[in-house]
């Protein structure tokens, strides 16, 4: 049987995936692991990967080369998304992983980006021919795609990610009135073009993935530890994704970490990402979100194992 892994670097987190190939399209998850290493700091101003970072995304790849090698000599695909794609010094990033970890980086674009997310989405979310809006909220862009099924009608990438919001409007917490009503007007702004841009159709049901709304499902379930098959495609209506928000604005960062489902490192980054969640439901006329645990890392191995 054969195995296979895909990392995921992202604006925020660092995501391994290993799976093994069963025959006939069916596949078995064997590894999984995840570490925020907050790549994507300050690349809205500063267009560069800053050494603190990039250094904690190195050690990470690091390690998971020496998990991968505990399955032996598997084939591993590595790509990175915005802020690498963004980097003016991308090239010293790739260079040192390769020399460090022996991992070979590319960076995708962002239409290959959504592509694979939907792929990784429908691994485990029957899409019965539905219209579909599926959103995938990163800490440097968000994309999002507007499907029949699993057949695309449009996709649209935008730089609304979760650092880059979070650096550019949120002052401090907990977090003034100002701040989340500027948040809210660029974030509403954004979104009237990917509205315009995919407005074939209005979707009957808005999934979204990556850290920011499986932490939501996590919160509002309150599941601890964390459990992604606990997590993944449950409902999350509007309503309450307010109700979380509302109580998160007006805690101050640690108030937050007391929360257990919280995941630390995303405590200053959830407000904007929640932000993000609530303006697109609004904007596609959608009253609830699904959940999805799988997304672009999935995509990646998927795709990988069908072609070999």
């Amino acid at each position: 049987m054969k195995k296979f892994a895909s990392i995921d670097i992202g604006s925020n987190t660092v995501r391994l995936l290993i799976l093994e190939s069963q025959g006939q399209g069916d596949f078995r998850e064997i590894d999984s692991v995840r570490r925020i290493t907050r790549l994507g700091q300050g690349m809205d101003t500063k267009k560069r990967l800053d050494p603190g970072p990039m250094e904690n995304t190195l050690a990470v790849l690091e390690e998971f080369r020496r998990t991968c090698s505990n399955y032996g000599e598997i084939p591993i695909r590595a790509v990175a998304t915005s802020a690498v794609r963004e980097a003016e010094n991308r090239e010293d990033f790739i260079q040192k992983a390769r020399e460090r970890a022996r991992i070979d980086i590319e960076i995708i674009p962002w239409e290959e980006e959504a592509q694979l997310t939907l792929k990784g989405v429908f691994w485990k979310i029957p899409h019965q021919n539905r219209n579909i809006l599926t959103f995938d909220i990163g800490g440097g862009s968000t994309e999002f795609i507007l499907s029949k099924g699993d057949r695309v009608i449009g996709k649209a990438g935008t730089a609304l990610g979760t650092v880059r919001l979070t650096e550019k409007f949120i002052s401090r917490h907990p977090v003034p009135h100002e701040d989340y009503e500027n948040l809210t007007r660029h974030i509403q702004s954004e979104l009237a073009w990917v509205q315009k841009s995919l407005s074939a159709f209005r979707p009957e049901i808005a999934i979204g993935t990556a850290g920011t709304v499986t932490t939501l499902a996590a919160l509002d379930h309150n599941i601890y530890p964390y459990d992604p098959l606990k997590v993944h495609s449950l409902s999350l209506p509007i309503e309450n994704i307010q109700k979380i928000q509302d109580d998160l604005k007006v805690r101050s960062l640690a108030e937050r970490l007391q929360l257990k489902p919280l995941e630390p490192g995303r405590e200053d980054l959830i407000i904007a990402g929640n932000a993000i969640v609530l303006e697109t439901l609004h904007a596609f006329g959608c009253p609830s979100l699904l959940v999805s645990e799988y997304s672009l890392r999935e995509g990646i191995i998927l795709k990988a194992l069908e072609a070999s």
